[in-house]
């Protein structure tokens, strides 16, 4: 109880941009509970703020670790933010675009919704057409979701979706816009489409083993 009273304390401090607090509750959490799945947690956290701070290379690499975490919601998240990272850290010649966007995640994490969206438009006009480009519209459309404002989100998923489809964030945001669509927005028929290509034409992905659930209880099959 008092480790998962100190790793939400370390959000709140992230939240209030108390950077050395937070980690310093998260590494208490990791060392006190090393092999268990609290400390898996609390490395998450830790590595998740260091990207945050633009520690790219450490962040990359306690991800890299955690890719084989005991929690699956982990282990996934873990292997998405190392994929990100190579992705968008080895291609340029800065590391600029990929801080600003961790800047943007950030202002997220602390709901400063507003700042995020500059952030994210600062990274659309002074690096255009830039690998990132996908990154921002799913970025955009997270956002947007957590606003409750529905269509706007459509509109930044459908956009990864139609023209990003073979990136990182394609599956992630096929899906995503499918569970809106589910549970928001009742368009259960639109949400069934996606469920069902995404598990077709998406096999390997992460979400494709709950997309095909989410499709046949849609569909009315007894699960």
């Amino acid at each position: 109880m008092q480790a998962n009273a100190k790793l939400q304390l370390g959000d709140y401090y992230l939240i209030e941009g108390d950077i050395w607090e937070a980690t310093l509750l998260y590494s208490q959490v990791d060392k006190a509970f090393k092999e268990e799945l609290l400390g898996e947690e609390a490395r998450f956290r830790n590595a998740r703020l260091s990207y945050f701070a633009g520690d790219f290379e450490w962040a990359q690499a306690q991800f890299d670790i955690l890719k084989t975490a005991t929690s699956r919601l982990i282990s996934n998240d873990a292997m998405d933010l190392s994929v990100f990272i190579m992705d968008n850290l080895n291609l340029d010649t800065t590391a600029l675009p990929l801080s600003m966007y961790a800047e943007a995640e950030l202002l997220r994490f602390q709901n400063k919704y507003d700042a995020s969206f500059a952030k994210l438009d600062s990274i659309s006009i002074l690096f255009p057409e830039h690998s990132l480009e996908d990154d921002v519209y799913y970025l955009k459309a997270k956002l947007y979701r957590e606003m409750e404002e529905f269509l706007l989100a459509e509109e930044n998923y459908r956009i990864v979706v139609e023209k990003f489809i073979e990136g990182i964030r394609g599956d992630n945001a096929m899906y995503e816009l499918a569970e809106m669509y589910e549970t928001h927005m009742d368009r259960k028929e639109e949400a069934m489409s996606l469920y069902e290509r995404l598990f077709i034409e998406f096999s390997s992905s992460t979400f494709a083993v709950e997309a095909r659930k989410r499709y046949r209880a849609l569909r009315g099959d007894e699960l």
